[in-house]
């Protein structure tokens, strides 16, 4: 499984180059952190590594402090910058969302 997951978080743009940076070590920490709460929430075998992959980018997206959900206002002679989102990432949205396409016995799940 995080053969797996390594290979689908290549696919990903934005956090093949996070994992560039990170340590073989952090990452493979990151990816049994994220197998263990997506086996702790239920996910099975047929759908662990999609959901354990949102979860790791995540995991990485936050670790590499390259968080884009940064909002940013500025006045004549004042910038203001802010979290939105409660400092939440589009992986981390995807999980819960799976988690809850889980919860809620849907046949199928899969990525929208």
């Amino acid at each position: 499984m995080k053969t797996a997951i390594k290979a689908r978080l290549e696919l990903l743009p934005n956090i093949k180059t996070i994992i560039g940076k990170l340590d073989e070590a952090i990452l493979n920490s990151f990816i049994e952190d994220a197998l263990s709460q997506a086996e702790d929430d239920v996910f099975t075998e047929k759908n662990i590594v999609m959901s354990a992959t949102y979860l790791t980018a995540h995991f990485c997206h936050v670790a590499s402090n390259e968080n884009s959900n940064i909002q940013e206002q500025t006045a004549a002679v004042l910038t203001v910058k802010y979290f939105d989102r409660g400092g939440s990432d589009d992986y981390l949205t995807e999980y819960l969302r799976l988690k809850r396409a889980l919860k809620a016995n849907t046949s199928s799940i899969r990525f929208l």
